[in-house]
């Protein structure tokens, strides 16, 4: 009888523990092409991924998280929240978000630059990384100064990283936002182009162009934000041990790992599952009463 029982049991939890594939396909409504680095977050618990080159995406789940909602989010396109269900083994058609064109510009010559909050190695105290779990964007503010009046330009960013980024090549993106003035949050994408970014295995940080794009510092200030994508290229994996145990651990984490510093009193603002949220990540000893923000420089031109 014991035996009998015993079986039962272990048949009921291989049930309600199944492990299947998650599977679909993320379209553009309008053009029918593939939608690339589209996230996929479950809004109850902290799992997801993001859509490779082809708008597909494969994520092992429990089976029975088909009945939960799912988030889908992308630049230049309406936020969607299905059920996994609807999606699975099926093709999406995300909605467009309606563009509207800048005027044409005449291009400027460059004669004057600022570097803002430039960084060294040792300046590094922290990384915004860490292991497989759901994409996220974790953002700086950077505040109108008036300094910047002469080079109110932006020309280039700079992203800084952890010791450990330069395993693999990794790909993520740049966002910019403009500040919600009632409630401090990031508003609206200040530039509609998808702004991917391959690294390589050369040193902690790397630079972006943005000249071309022909972006003003807003007088409100803005929001420079680093959105991590889950990609199979980005995954890597990792063996670690426990302060105080010899006991080896493995775990899969994503690249890149975006460096932080010190900053006092300062807030960030993160986006995941359809929301933005602000952490105050000062609640630690280990920062010593600071807050980290994720370390990013900008260069200003005239």
């Amino acid at each position: 009888m014991q035996k009998v029982t015993l079986f039962l049991l272990l048949m009921s939890l291989s049930v309600f523990s199944q492990k299947i594939h998650f599977t679909g396909k993320i379209v553009d409504k309008e053009t029918q092409k593939p939608v690339v680095y589209a996230n996929v977050s479950f809004l109850k618990i902290n799992k997801g991924i993001s859509t490779t080159q082809n708008g597909t995406f494969d994520l092992k789940i429990d089976k029975k998280l088909l009945n939960q909602q799912i988030h889908i989010s992308c630049l230049n396109y309406k936020d969607t929240v299905v059920f996994a269900h609807q999606l699975q083994k099926s093709i999406l058609f995300l909605q467009p978000k309606a563009v509207e064109l800048d005027e044409i510009k005449i291009s400027r010559r460059v004669d004057r630059e600022l570097v803002v909050d430039r960084y060294r190695r040792k300046h590094i105290k922290g990384t915004f990384g860490g292991r497989k779990s759901f994409p996220w964007i974790v953002t700086k503010f950077f505040k109108y100064k008036n300094e910047y009046k002469n080079t109110t330009y932006l020309k280039e960013i700079t992203v800084y990283f952890g010791a450990l980024l330069f395993r693999k090549k990794s790909t993520f993106r740049i966002r910019l936002f403009t500040i919600d003035t009632l409630t401090g949050k990031p508003f609206k994408d200040m530039l509609s182009d998808n702004l991917i970014v391959l690294t390589k295995k050369v040193n902690g940080k790397i630079k972006i162009d943005v000249s071309k794009f022909d972006v003003e510092f807003p007088i409100n200030g803005f929001f420079v934000g680093l959105e991590r994508l889950h990609i199979p290229d980005n995954f890597y994996k990792e063996t670690y041990t426990m302060e105080g145990s010899k006991k080896k651990y493995k775990t899969t984490r994503v690249a890149p790992s975006f460096g932080a510093v010190y900053m006092k009193n300062i807030g960030i603002w993160m986006y995941s599952k359809g929301k933005w949220r602000k952490h105050n990540f000062n609640h630690s000893n280990f920062f010593k009463g600071n807050s980290i923000v994720p370390a990013i420089s900008l260069t200003l031109s005239n």
